[in-house]
């Protein structure tokens, strides 16, 4: 066998989360598990060709800490014989699911036992997740075998919306109330691409699928209930129409302003938005089978870099009053009579906090772009919550090129408005990292690409 050859091994496992787990994707708010709608899975994808071996594992989870992806890259680059650069652990932030790592650390022990869940992890469930990785990998790593690729995009623009309006005061807001008299623009754009990546072997039969779509998975969010939202059960049914041996998973995009939720249609219905979303996918997926193209070349290469951006500190006032509330109320104040919600000011206090310790220990975050590529196309992976500005850009200065981003990548470090939405404000605007990191990480990965 040509050991320049592309080959292939893909596996998935069950990471749906027992009862009583933590789901992430809120702030001060306990949601056990109480009902599971459709199980989560960890998508293992190995690539192989000459020296060259990568890893992309595509996860229904909200997201998962630094320091827990690096010991879980780590443990697969081992099994696959790889090194932990070329390994993407990918989250597509869905938000009726569970997280790996905490929030924050809480290194003063302000937080007492009992309101653990305010950190948001399971400690349980990171060990259950780790696991069931590192055995899909294994798996996955058996069923290495030759294959070639195939990529078709499609236009799809029924399904995602930026949820940032420009406001009449000029300032922005983030989901306003569905055709607000107040709203003056959205103040940004969408990517409406979808795409397939198909590796089939060399009789034609599916093996793996890698979509990709960009949207926040947020239908499930404040429920107490797990689902895959969109990316997974999307998933899933692709992989009906593609073969029962086929793996297929997908990468959400950068969605840090995108979410399912058109505020300026008076028609739209929250409850429907999910079903309907899957048959617009469905469809577009039919689409992306049928435009299906051999890619062209298949050199693999996987490479990473890191840019040292400043922890965003806190103002001396805020910091000041974020530890004058932790002392005169050690114990949250709560938004209702069951003592499962916290006034977002109170973690936002334990946040802060937190953030003085860190710039103590380490002022510089390390920002890791990561870049696979695979013939023609190019996978770019980012931590966090872009906006999908970025992403856009990079896609345009590809000049047509197949360019898939992913973001929430071994790490959550918060979300990367552009300077100009950071300057309107709104709920996006203030985060870990300061304005103007996204535009440092666009430059330095389009640089990346062109050295790739």
């Amino acid at each position: 066998m040509d050991a320049q050859r592309l080959q292939v091994g893909a596996a998935k496992a069950d990471i749906t989360p027992d009862f009583g787990t933590q789901i992430s994707g809120d702030i001060g708010r306990y949601r056990p598990v109480e009902e599971i709608r459709d199980p989560l899975y960890a998508r293992v994808f190995v690539l192989k060709s000459g020296d060259e071996t990568a890893c992309i594992v595509a996860c229904d989870m909200a997201c998962i800490a630094k320091q827990r992806a690096w010991e879980i890259r780590g443990r697969i680059a081992e099994i696959i014989g790889g090194r932990p650069e070329a390994v993407i652990i990918h989250c597509v932030q869905s938000h009726s699911a569970a997280r790996v790592g905490g929030m924050f650390e809480d290194p003063e022990g302000l937080l007492s036992p009992k309101l653990w869940w305010v950190r948001g992890e399971t400690p349980a469930y990171n060990e259950l997740f780790t696991d069931r990785v590192l055995a899909a990998v294994t798996e996955a790593s058996g069923r290495i075998t030759p294959a070639r690729a195939k990529f078709a995009r499609a236009t799809e623009g029924r399904c995602a919306f930026n949820r940032r309006f420009v406001m009449r005061d000029g300032t922005a807001k983030t989901h306003p109330a569905t055709c607000d008299e107040q709203i003056l623009h959205c103040e940004g754009p969408v990517d409406p691409e979808a795409s397939l990546t198909l590796f089939e072997n060399d009789a034609g039969a599916p093996l793996a699928g890698m979509l990709h779509f960009t949207c926040h998975p947020t239908h499930g969010y404040p429920h107490r209930y797990i689902s895959a939202d969109w990316p997974g059960l999307w998933s899933e049914r692709m992989a009906g129409k593609l073969g029962p041996e086929c793996v297929v998973g997908c990468l959400n995009g950068a969605c840090g302003n995108i979410s399912p939720n058109n505020h300026i249609d008076p028609e739209y219905d929250r409850a429907s938005s999910l079903e309907q979303m899957l048959t617009h996918l469905e469809q577009t997926g039919e689409t992306l089978i049928d435009r299906l193209a051999k890619v062209p070349g298949l050199p693999l290469k996987a490479i990473s870099d890191s840019i040292k951006v400043r922890w965003n500190e806190p103002p001396a006032e805020a910091a000041e009053a974020a530890r004058r509330m932790i002392a005169e109320r050690p114990e949250p104040t709560y938004r209702d009579e069951a003592h499962e919600r916290i006034v977002w000011d109170w973690v936002f206090a334990l946040r802060d906090i937190d953030k003085l310790h860190r710039l103590a220990v380490e002022p510089y975050y390390d920002f890791e772009i990561q870049l696979l590529r695979l013939g023609d196309i190019v996978v770019v992976g980012w931590p966090g919550e872009p906006f999908v500005e970025a992403q856009l850009e990079v896609k345009l200065k590809s000049l047509g090129r197949p360019v898939i981003v992913a973001h929430e990548c071994n790490d959550e470090c918060g979300y990367l408005p552009t300077r100009a939405a950071a300057e309107r404000g709104g709920y996006e605007a203030w985060g870990k990292l300061p304005p103007g990191t996204l535009e440092q990480a666009t430059e330095h990965t389009l640089k990346m690409m062109a050295d790739l």
